[in-house]
């Protein structure tokens, strides 16, 4: 009980600290799953009119209150009958609350992308540059935490005033990414896709007071496929089986993560190749593992447009101690439209 009390304080200590050299961005178990915080370059890379998504988080309830994040997404393929290419809009939004400080971080960006087809028109090859321009809002509450000058030798007065506070209770500032990616699908059932992004190019200064403290640049290269089979006619209802193997490195100042993993996919019914009238179903399931941290089991399913997905970490590292192998919960719900079933719309992306 000691120790794991010691490992609460030393948490929330480094938590409070500042500046905070240690920063690090939000990031998903189900990071295929939020595409827009990944790479400003996926806006508008799926099968499909319009894409919506909405990502849930918690973590570390055994350690201290839930550190939860909520992020959303919405994004769609413009001018799609474009020569050489089309373009993509997105709009993308993700808000984290940490701890008993509910410290807190929210970003609203817009994304611009640019596919360019390199496949001739209808080999499903694309490379795409995007840009991500947005407003980052921290803030934290002081009600609920304490300071050392505060201890009177019996308890903490919480009406005696601190000097450790950080100046200011919110700070705003103006962020910029970018990035590229790269998608090639020979088959209808086979697909490979990569990509590279850096977050926060313009170093945003989020410091609650005067002093400067810049936000850590985020480099990210990420990848995945989907290989499988069909059964029958592509063009009509078929049954196949899929293997998805999925990765991704974040570098962020002295922070990094590396999740890889794969799974097994059992479609039930194949999206019409050439009207889209119909939507694929299929249910995936599959372990990874994000190195030296925890290691968690993702369950897919897809069904006339929708898809949800649902996770849990098993946490690895020495934060153990603390939280009893207790990782965190994560929920993937989407939405992917289509509503021209000519196949004259455009180029015939399968990006999805």
């Amino acid at each position: 009980m000691i120790m794991k009390n010691l490992y609460i304080t030393i948490i929330l200590s480094l938590l409070i600290s500042v500046p905070l050299f240690g920063q690090q961005d939000v990031h998903f178990s189900q990071f295929f799953a939020s595409p827009m915080t990944v790479n400003p370059a996926s806006a508008g890379a799926f099968n499909g009119d319009l894409r919506g998504l909405l990502n849930y988080r918690n973590q570390w309830a055994s350690v201290s209150e839930p550190y939860t994040t909520i992020a959303a997404s919405f994004d769609a393929p413009v001018l799609k009958r474009m020569k050489g290419g089309m373009f993509g809009l997105g709009l993308n939004f993700y808000k984290d609350d940490a701890g008993v400080s509910k410290f807190s971080n929210v970003k609203y960006s817009l994304a611009l992308a640019y596919h360019l087809d390199i496949g001739g028109g209808n080999k499903n090859h694309f490379l795409s540059v995007g840009f991500q321009a947005g407003a980052i809002q921290r803030s934290l509450n002081y009600n609920n935490l304490t300071f050392h000058d505060q201890w009177n030798g019996v308890a903490f007065d919480s009406e005696v005033p601190t000097i450790d506070q950080f100046g200011g209770n919110s700070v705003n500032a103006f962020d910029m990414a970018t990035g590229i990616h790269w998608f090639y699908s020979p088959t209808d059932f086979t697909r490979y896709f990569a990509g590279v992004s850096l977050f926060h190019l313009n170093a945003p200064n989020v410091s609650f007071n005067s002093d400067e403290d810049p936000l850590l640049r985020k480099f990210t290269i990420h990848g995945g496929a989907e290989i499988g089979r069909g059964g029958g006619n592509a063009a009509v209802t078929t049954n196949g089986f899929s293997v998805l193997p999925n990765f991704i490195f974040t570098q962020q100042g002295p922070n990094r993560y590396f999740n890889l993993g794969a799974e097994a996919k059992m479609r039930l019914q194949s999206a019409s190749k050439f009207t889209n009238h119909q939507n694929e179903m299929s249910m995936s399931i599959g372990p990874y593992l994000r190195v030296g941290d925890a290691l968690y089991a993702v369950v897919r399913f897809n069904w006339l447009g929708f898809s949800m997905g649902v996770s849990y970490d098993i946490n690895m590292s020495e934060l153990t101690a603390a939280t009893s192998g207790n990782g965190g919960f994560e929920l993937s719900l989407g939405y992917y439209g289509n509503f021209n079933s000519t196949p004259s719309r455009g180029h015939s992306v399968r990006f999805k």
